[in-house]
């Protein structure tokens, strides 16, 4: 952090910012500060998250400490900090006792969260936070908020460092992002980040980089396509075209596809069946334009005067229903197509965890089968499994990944544990399992037989007597504490 350049007059400014490391400011922005800092509060949440191990059951809770700050439509704070949230306080600046608060609206996919006051009047006279524009690269910013190691607001300095297409740490997904080496620790997610020149809001604190001076923030235009989307009641979410695509940068590969010379663009590879694109787009089209603007060969469309960015810029900054206009390539024919944007899931395994949701499971027999997805999937996951997360839904006849998670050992059971942990069910008593629903319907469905017989992808069997399973379910359950 660079040494103190000034020292700010304010009495009040020189206690509360004693290690503030400003650079010189505007003569009003110290007192533009203070203001806005009464708006700053300290969150104080329970989280209790489900366990993936007992999907029944939730893990103990704890406590996790956050920033938020005061603007027109609530308290806006990160969607990680209140994710599995069973209780929220609030430390307002200048009143005495904690205040009670509640969730109004979250998107996990860009990080972000409103929430309301139990008691509104702990705001009287405090300005709302008013949003900026997207920063300029080397922009000096402001980040305050309350990490962890201290009560006292805090202020630090940065500049921007990166304006990108990047990937949310809490949601996996892209959307833009601004990278900063303003520190942003433990605790000053979800604060405000400010302009040092105009003093205007820039963006939520977010996140902090694997390097020791890497921040990211949520930036203005993300926040406020958050705060339209949700001004109905609804969340929606942010849209997705639904398509893989492929680079045109060899030159053979563009001739092959029939561009002609000052064309560039980039090839669907494969639409979702669930997607947005699906029925406008086909494989082996070519993007040439998106919503008027040149899509290069490597997938990126300009970006302010100079710059690049990628071309789901165009997209993850309209509403769910809102129009996306494409210029594309078919069989060497130039055409124009209008998509309309859908939100929604269109792969097998989900991108984004499943958060503030119970986990889909069933149990028989002592053997658990569970959906798979990013919360109980992992590093530890058979490759066979991997090879899915590239997989869109309705292909294979799959709407989603039905795998056994864990087996309760049991007279019924035994001698499997450990041979299928996380493997993917294929058929279960010769039917064919593309959801959870096949699952239960084909154990259910088989009333007579003698045998369950469990199939999995990597050619491991599974035969229950269906008979001992029967009698044998109430002591399970009753011993491992196993409630559905």
């Amino acid at each position: 952090m660079k040494k103190n350049r000034r020292t700010p007059s304010i009495a009040w400014f020189s206690l509360v910012l004693a290690a503030w490391s400003l650079s010189p400011l505007h003569a009003a922005w110290p007192a533009a500060l203070k203001e806005v800092s009464r708006g700053v509060v300290k969150l104080f949440i329970t989280q209790q998250g489900w366990n993936m191990n007992q999907p029944w059951s939730k893990n103990p809770a704890h406590a996790v400490t956050c920033s938020g700050f005061l603007i027109r439509e609530g308290i806006l704070t990160n969607a990680h900090c209140v994710t599995d949230a069973t209780f929220i306080q609030m430390e307002v600046p200048g009143v005495p006792d904690k205040v009670g608060a509640h969730i109004k609206a979250v998107n996990h996919q860009v990080d972000l969260a409103l929430l309301e006051s139990n008691d509104p009047s702990v705001f009287k006279g405090v300005r709302p936070v008013e949003f900026g524009d997207l920063p300029e690269q080397r922009e000096k910013v402001v980040t305050i908020g309350y990490p962890i190691g201290g009560r006292q607001v805090s202020f630090t300095e940065g500049v921007v460092s990166r304006i990108d297409m990047m990937r949310y740490a809490h949601s996996q997904l892209g959307n833009l992002m601004v990278q900063t080496d303003a520190a942003i620790n433990p605790g000053n997610s979800g604060g405000p980040v400010f302009s040092d020149s105009s003093g205007a809001c820039l963006g939520v604190a977010t996140q902090k980089g694997s390097g020791s001076a890497i921040g990211y923030f949520v930036p203005a235009p993300v926040v406020r396509h958050f705060l339209r989307d949700i001004a109905d009641g609804r969340v929606d979410g942010v849209p997705s075209l639904g398509v893989f695509i492929q680079q045109l940068e060899n030159p053979a590969s563009r001739a092959f596809y029939r561009m002609r010379d000052g064309q560039s663009g980039v090839r669907i590879k494969k639409v979702g069946r669930y997607s947005s694109a699906y029925g406008y787009l086909q494989p082996d089209d070519v993007l040439l334009r998106i919503d008027g603007h040149t899509i290069f060969n490597d997938g990126r469309v300009p970006f302010r005067s100079d710059g690049k960015i990628g071309m789901t810029y165009y997209i993850t900054s309209k509403q769910v229903g809102e129009p996306l206009e494409l210029d594309i390539l078919r069989n060497g024919e130039e055409r124009h197509i209008t998509v309309p944007l859908k939100g929604g899931e269109y792969m097998v395994i989900p991108r984004m965890p499943q958060y503030d949701s119970r986990p889909r499971f069933h149990e028989i027999g002592g053997l658990v089968f569970m959906v798979a997805e990013p919360r109980n999937i992992g590093k530890n996951t058979p490759i066979g499994i991997k090879a899915y997360w590239q997989t869109m839904r309705g292909e294979e006849g799959l709407q989603e990944l039905v795998v056994i998670s864990n087996i309760y050992e049991d007279e019924v059971n035994k001698g499997y544990k450990g041979s299928v942990t996380n493997q993917r069910v294929v058929k279960v008593n010769g039917r064919t399992i593309g959801s959870m629903e096949d699952l239960v319907r084909a154990f259910e469905s088989n009333r007579e037989g003698r045998f369950h017989v469990i199939e999995f992808d990597n050619g491991q069997t599974i035969v229950l007597d269906r008979v001992q399973v029967e009698e044998g379910e109430a002591r399970i359950r009753r011993r491992y504490n196993i409630r559905l």
